[in-house]
Order: C-alpha cells, then structure tokens, then sequence
C-alpha cells in the first residue's frame, strides 16, 4: 500500500519504520530533514527504507495518510493536503487529543475520516531513529461510525502492529484521552518515567483522583470500552513503565506540549457539563506555566 505519514516526530517515524517493511512509505515534515531510512532500536529492532519530503504534492497517488502530527498541528496540517489528496485517499488520526478527528472531517468528510489510537511507547532519539520502548494496544474505526477499515487494520497487522476495528472508535478515544490525563501531566512536571507513577503511594493517588475526574467527564459524551479507568491507566503505566511521556519529551526539548488537546481538553468539557475537574485544572496550570516559562 502507498502510504503517507505526517509528521516525523517519534510516534510518526516509528510507523513510517514498521510499515516501511512491507508498503511504500512517504514520510512529510515542514522542514528539510535528511531522512532516507528510519532505525528503530528497543522493543522492535529494525531499519528500512523510505522517502521524505516536505512537498505534499507528492503524495497525490497515496491510499491512506497517517496523521501523526501535535493535535495543535491538525488543521494546519490537514488544510495544507486537501488540494493533493486522491478521491480514494482515507486519513487515519493516530493523535493525542480529543478534536482531531472533529477537524479532519469538516475538511474531507466522515465517510475518509478514520479515528484511531496506540498505546506503543516510542521515544525521540533523533533524525529517523526512535527506541520502541514498550508495545501497547492500537484501536482504529470511522469517525464516528465504523466504515470498512479492514485492509487497513491488516496492513497494520502486517507489519508487527496488532490492530483492532472498533465501531465505537469516540470512546476509545475517549479512553486514551483519560490514561493520558493520568500519566502525562504528572510525568512530565516531575520528569519521570511512566513506570515511576506506580511506585511511589502519593502519586498513585494522585493519578487515581486525575483519572476519576476525567472519567467522569466521559461518560456525558459516550460509552467507555473498559469498566475501570484507573486500573487500564496502571496496564498502561506497566507496559511502558521504561517510557519517557510525549509530553516530558515535549518539555525536556523546550517545545510546546498538548497539555491544552489533553488536560484543557478535559477541563473544558467537564466545565461544559457541570463535572467538577478541580485536580486536571490544577495540574494543567502547572503544565502551562511550566511551558511558557520557556517558550
């Protein structure tokens, strides 16, 4: 399958690595890189071969594009593809956040939208190399009713990435969303890894009453695929307990986090609904300020 990918940063280079064994890969970015092969080191040990270019024209005869930019990125990134896609073409959001897929539709329609999330931990390490810290689930289905995703989910397959079809793909984002709220803020304000959370008593708890709250918040927009939050939130801190989070990636590089796609998210639809979302506020105001004290 020829397949494009937006966005070179850890998550959008470590697809273009593991789907470049087996499709035609085109990797886009804003800048210049000089990329003609992706290493991953880690859970996945491999190297392959691919293109990249910062030229969106040249993806006029893809059949898929993967959306891996920041969720802040998405309509700039989306507006920027829409006079270069095929008719076929179908964009997949594998994003943080909650909007993404709500913007990408308003631009080529629900019926080539596909929702998705992964749970995979992948650290930056450098131009076309990432570490494959930890394997997670990877959920895909059309926003925001299921379509036929199937040759996808069996490209995804293919290539080592275990992919489900869910025809409730909101509340799998949803689901994401809330272990994100519960190990992104925290990890990165204190500069720890994933795993950390689970060690330490105060922090467990802490990451329990986050959790709680934006659980809360969810079930006032839809049905969550899992019964309890807190404990997916702890399988996931497990499985990528060795991970270093997007957003203490974002905040050891000094760049601009999704605390606001993320945690203000929540914050916002919880404010909208009448949930009390005391403890996400707080720890979004720390995030910002912590942001802008460098930005």
């Amino acid at each position: 399958m020829k397949i494009g990918i937006i966005g070179p940063g850890a998550m959008g280079t470590f697809l273009a690595g593991v789907l470049g064994k087996h499709n035609q890969i085109t990797l886009v970015g804003r800048q210049g890189l000089d990329i003609e092969r992706v290493e991953i080191v880690g859970e996945t040990e491999l190297i392959s071969e691919i293109d990249f270019t910062t030229d969106v024209s040249e993806l006029s005869d893809t059949e898929l594009i993967v959306i891996c930019t920041k969720a802040f990125d998405t309509e700039v990134a989306v507006k920027g593809l829409i006079d270069h896609l095929p008719s076929e073409c179908k964009l997949l959001s594998l994003q943080n956040g909650l909007k993404n897929e709500e913007i990408i539709a308003k631009y080529i329609g629900e019926e080539r939208t596909i929702g998705g999330i992964t749970s995979h931990g992948v650290t930056y390490l450098g131009t076309g190399k990432v570490k494959h810290a930890g394997k997670g689930e990877t959920v895909i289905g059309g926003y925001p009713n299921r379509h036929d995703e199937k040759e996808i989910a069996e490209v995804f397959d293919k290539a080592g990435i275990k992919t489900e079809l869910s025809d409730n793909i909101i509340g799998h984002i949803w689901k994401k969303v809330i272990v994100n709220v519960g190990i992104n803020p925290i990890t990165a304000l204190l500069g720890v890894k994933n795993g950390f959370l689970l060690e330490d008593e105060y922090l467990h708890c802490l990451v329990e009453e986050v959790v709680d709250e934006a659980t809360e918040v969810a079930k006032g927009y839809t049905e969550l695929p899992v019964e309890d939050t807190f404990e997916e939130t702890k399988r996931v801190a497990k499985t990528t307990q060795d991970n270093r989070s997007s957003m203490l990636q974002d905040i050891d590089n000094k760049r601009r986090t999704e605390i606001d796609q993320i945690t203000g998210a929540v914050v916002e639809k919880g404010e909208e609904s009448g949930v009390s979302v005391n403890v996400n506020r707080t720890l979004h105001g720390l995030v910002k300020g912590l942001e802008r004290s460098y930005l």
